[in-house]
């Protein structure tokens, strides 16, 4: 404590102040994180957002450090996001700690509030969400929580920025304390006092020895005790469970939940009941909808379809033709008009055909960019991806992955590498690795460049075309996921369980979705500025130096040169369809260090544009291939961070495959439609009714035959799984 003041005393020179922000899943830790750092980490209205620990400093006072953990609803780890939130709490890396309360939801928060007691760390509690609970008639006495846990508690709206720099007052002055512990029966506490004359826990927290007294080692966070030691703590803690009559675990959840229930009934007060009625009942009311089995996945179709619209080719659409159709030949050409007379033809080309195409050519799309993430960000803040989460859990149990694993592809869709680096919350090992493998076919924001680029030009701009990509993605992970369940079935021992909260619906701050669509734009312009312009400097000097690096003609270049090696693999996909095989190819190659360069590329070697370079057909393989190929540098970087070298390697070759096969039968089959039209109608059609017409008899069959035991008393057919 003293120490604490001390740092807050000593001015400049002092040493840094690490507060650490800790509470339940969706109670606002990431928003106050990036409240006080002026950060930008994600937000969301679900829980396991934050999937690891997050570091920033504070806005207000470069010698305090912010450190945002993963949210838990106690100690006692149970997700391995958790297990971090729990090791640097008990390894005592905090100097002050945060709690972050939803107050609108006391009961339940309390109860990590009263673990946290048991750290001898300092703590400030955060009654988060108040201007919630004052819509809902909740009245809390504040001043009466203090009494109880003998720590300061301050009211906050992290969402409304409010009353925050009132608590962070309390934590860089020295207000902070050590908050009152729970005590429990006379067996517990009899148990804790033996476990600390035990000579290798005089100085364990009381967390850590209520712990020890339930034989909970690894909860306990004490690896190096001695066998003679780890026997005692045995004893006693078989002592206390006799003493107990019942798991010591549960005795001390029962009487810690008990002390919770008697404070929050004692400060908080629901002032207005058919406020809090209300609310609770417009929640229902949209779920009864969003929720339902033959409702859920039309609907989420439907609002994609008009985010989609919006964002591509609507308001998006108008944007970004007005940048590539206006603003980018302005460009040029008032480069090429200043530099004409000063510079060489060849610098004066590199600048207007090089440079400004290649790196507008990406920058074009932000507009689209940033609109479709806005809307994401409107439907993750309301709750409602929490929702789709719920409702994916159990088709994404067919195919081997799970409720988690759909947070995942979620997170694909704005970049592969958090995709990949949340997989680490799924515990099953075969679960992760498939939810790692197939989160890069989710369309990320540098393919959706790509989707932008083909749809524009190619595909008349309709915004049919660009959902029908997220379909492929979509139709490409289920595919996916199917091969792989079949792969690592045999070795799979059990599924991760998947438990979710739904919170209620809320209305979204536009301030913090307008911070994300922000850093959406601002993230592309900075790649476009310096991945995309180094790229695009390379690729026109490919294209116009020959391997004698002598200016030549584009189809003599080192580009092309390369482009006419490898054009032949993809000629089957229908890229050379119209002589421009070795264009595509070069691009898609580009395409590892950044989707967005398949662009630039294609817009550097096709300056006359994609009209009469590829068929339709071709040109919807190309989109399909490149979004379900190997994913950027990045990305395949954060796969062998995750998953290891063997399994990262096998990854991106099962990726290379399906985007393969998925481009051939694609380009084939469009192929086919034009080429036989209307006469495939018939065969498709009655095809179709005939295999789904085979499933559903194999289906019922199935479920009605009867068991083919002999055994009378067993209550599971052993050959058929099912009930007698």
């Amino acid at each position: 404590m003293t120490d604490i003041k001390q740092k807050a005393t000593r001015g400049a020179a002092r040493q840094k102040l690490t507060v650490a922000l800790c509470g339940n899943p969706n109670s606002g830790k990431t928003t106050l994180f990036n409240t006080l750092t002026g950060g930008n980490q994600k937000t969301g209205n679900w829980p396991g957002v934050t999937v690891e620990k997050k570091q920033g400093v504070y806005k207000l006072d470069g010698n305090v450090v912010i450190v945002d953990t993963p949210g838990i609803y106690s100690l006692s780890p149970y997700t391995p996001e958790e297990r971090i939130a729990q090791l640097f709490l008990l390894q005592k890396q905090a100097d002050v700690i945060i709690n972050v309360v939803d107050v609108t939801d006391l009961e339940r928060s309390l109860y990590l509030t009263s673990q946290l007691a048991e750290l001898d760390i300092p703590v400030a509690v955060a009654l988060n969400m108040t201007d919630e609970a004052a819509a809902k008639g909740i009245v809390t006495d504040v001043v009466a929580l203090q009494r109880k846990f003998g720590c300061p508690f301050a009211e906050i709206s992290a969402a409304k920025n409010t009353g925050i720099r009132e608590l962070m007052d309390m934590c860089i002055g020295g207000k902070a304390r050590t908050m009152r512990k729970f005590t429990f029966s006379a067996q517990v506490e009899n148990a804790v006092i033996q476990l600390k004359k035990l000579p290798q826990l005089h100085n364990a927290s009381r967390y850590a020895l209520l712990q020890l007294a339930q034989n909970d080692i690894y909860g306990a966070n004490m690896p190096q005790l001695t066998a003679d030691c780890l026997d005692k703590i045995k004893d006693i803690s078989a002592q206390l469970q006799n003493a107990l009559s019942q798991n010591v675990a549960v005795a001390v959840a029962e009487m810690r939940y008990a002390q919770i229930s008697e404070i929050a009934a004692a400060v908080q007060k629901t002032a207005h009941d058919a406020q809090r009625i209300r609310a609770s009942t417009l929640t229902d009311k949209i779920d009864a909808i969003v929720l339902n089995k033959w409702l859920a996945y039309p609907l989420f179709a439907l609002i994609m379809a008009a985010i989609f619209y919006l964002s591509v080719d609507g308001l998006g659409g108008w944007l970004t033709g007005l940048i590539n159709d206006k603003l980018t030949p302005a460009l040029q050409s008032l480069a090429g008009s200043a530099m004409l007379s000063a510079c060489p033809q060849w610098l004066c080309s590199l600048v207007t055909d090089g440079i400004i195409a290649g790196v507008m050519s990406v920058a074009g799309f932000v507009p689209q960019i940033m609109l479709l993430y806005g809307f994401i960000a409107i439907l993750e803040a309301s709750g409602y991806m929490s929702r789709i989460a719920f409702v994916t859990d159990k088709f994404l149990r067919k195919i081997g992955l799970g409720g988690r694993s759909f947070v995942a592809l979620v997170l694909g869709c704005g970049c592969s590498v958090p995709a990949i680096a949340s997989v680490k919350t799924i515990k099953n090992p075969y679960e992760r690795r498939a939810t790692a493998t197939l989160a890069p076919f989710m369309p990320c924001s540098a393919k959706l460049a790509l989707i932008s680029f083909f749809t524009t030009y190619l595909l008349g701009g309709n915004a049919l075309f660009a959902i029908s990509f997220y379909f492929v993605s979509i139709a490409a992970v289920v595919a996916g996921g199917y091969v792989l369940n079949v792969i690592f079935r045999k070795k799979r021992a059990a599924y991760d369980t998947f438990v979710m909260e739904l919170p209620q619906y809320r209305l979204p701050n536009a301030r913090n979705v307008l911070k994300q669509m922000w850093q959406r734009g601002k993230s592309f312009l900075t790649k476009a500025g310096t991945v995309i312009f180094a790229a695009s400097v390379i690729l026109w000097l490919t294209t116009h130096l020959n391997c004698r690096l002598r200016f030549a003609e584009v189809n003599d270049s080192i580009l092309a040169q390369i482009g006419k090696f490898i054009s032949p693999i993809f000629t089957p996909l229908g890229w050379n369809d119209r002589g421009c095989g070795w264009q595509f190819s070069v691009a898609t190659l580009t395409g590892f260090a950044a989707k967005e360069t398949v662009v630039t590329t294609l817009q550097i070697l096709l300056p006359q544009g994609l009209d009469g370079a590829i068929s339709p057909q071709g040109a919807y393989g190309f989109v399909v291939y490149n979004l379900l190929t190997v994913p950027c540098v990045a990305a395949t970087s954060a796969s062998f961070a995750e998953q290891g070298k063997r399994a990262a390697l096998t990854a991106a070759a099962f990726q290379t495959i399906t985007a393969y096969v998925a481009a051939f039968v694609v380009y084939q089959a469009g192929n086919a439609v034009a080429t036989y039209g209307k006469t495939l109608i018939a065969p498709i059609v009655a095809t179709t009714i005939a295999v789904t017409a085979a499933v559903c008899i194999y289906k019922t069959v199935k479920s009605r035959r009867k068991c083919k035991c002999d055994c009378a008393d067993c209550t599971i057919c052993t050959q058929c799984d099912k009930p007698h």
